[in-house]
């Protein structure tokens, strides 16, 4: 089995569990997403070949349409800041349930790895009001996706929820890496 081979075998494990490739920016990466609502989840694959098999990271993430129109409207291109593909993302290397290896030659468990990364999608709130609440009453329940490293984000979400002015600041990464 090559890469191509792989990833198309996780790309139909993606379809047959229901779910459909989207991409929120022109120019972003391809991203799967199951049928929602004003919450979207996702996961962005990120497939790689080892010397001694494969794996399969990505992001899982979260896009919000009614932020996204707001922000093309108000804030197009690069004004879109930190938000310039998706509201919030993790990569899952550093979730040991959603972190896939495989040995050259072994089957391919595409099933169960889309499997688990559905069920972990399944858990995000569906709307914009349930996930503000979420995020203020149980922010551990939206574990990576919450992590305090992504505060500019959420900040910027509940002020925009309360109070939509296109003068709002969008949250950005200064040259030195900082948010601000």
């Amino acid at each position: 089995m090559d890469i191509k081979q792989f990833r198309a075998t996780i790309d139909s494990a993606f379809r047959e569990e229901g779910f459909g490739e989207r991409r929120f920016v022109k120019g972003a990466p391809k991203y799967w997403t199951l049928p929602a609502g004003d919450i979207i989840p996702f996961f962005a694959p990120h497939a790689q070949r080892q010397s001694w098999g494969f794996m399969l990271y990505g992001t899982i993430g979260i896009e919000i349409p009614a932020l996204r129109e707001w922000l093309n409207r108000h804030h197009p291109g690069p004004e879109a800041g930190i938000f310039h593909t998706m509201f919030v993302g993790y990569y899952t290397a550093n979730e040991k349930v959603l972190s896939f290896m495989l040995d050259q030659g072994d089957p391919v468990p595409a099933d169960l790895w889309v499997g688990l990364i559905k069920d972990r999608l399944l858990l995000i709130p569906p709307s914009v009001d349930e996930l503000i609440f979420t995020y203020r009453s149980q922010r551990e329940w939206l574990g990576w996706l919450a992590h305090p490293h992504q505060k500019h984000a959420w900040d910027f979400l509940l002020k925009w929820r309360e109070n939509p002015d296109p003068n709002l600041h969008v949250p950005c990464m200064s040259p030195t890496g900082q948010i601000e």
